[in-house]
This record gives C-alpha cells, sequence and structure tokens, in this order.
C-alpha cells in the first residue's frame, strides 16, 4: 500500500512469511520532482494473519508518524 500524506511519501507494504503478515513502513519525502529520501523506518510493528490488516497498522503507524513530526 503506497500513498502520499502530508508532504511524505508512504509504503506500508507488509512483509508475507510462513502464513502470517508482518505490519511495516517506509517513509520518504515526496519531493515534486519525483526524487525520494527515505526519512523513517518502522521495523515491524505488528504481526497478522490478514494483509489487509497488517497494511491497515502499517498505514496507522505511519500516519501517527508524520503528524508527530509537524
Amino acid at each position: 500500500m503506497e500513498f502520499d500524506y502530508r508532504h511524505y511519501h508512504i509504503d506500508a507494504s507488509p512483509l508475507a512469511e510462513g502464513g502470517r503478515y508482518f505490519a511495516r513502513a517506509r517513509i520518504f519525502t515526496a519531493a515534486g520532482n519525483g526524487a525520494r529520501d527515505e526519512v523513517k523506518w518502522s521495523g515491524d510493528v505488528g504481526q497478522f494473519s490478514s494483509q489487509e490488516d497488517a497494511a491497515e497498522c502499517g498505514r496507522n503507524w505511519a500516519i501517527d508518524w508524520c503528524d508527530s513530526q509537524s
């Protein structure tokens, strides 16, 4: 799951391993020229049985981090 939020680009794609999904997120600057620099990596922030739940957890973690930077 990739999306833009505020002035960041977020990749909240979970890792699938052994029938489980690990929530995680990478946060990049979202420059207008398409260039991106990674500014934050979450590591694993939760383990889920569904890809959708893991992606939502990573998404929420990333949004909370972005909001804390304002």
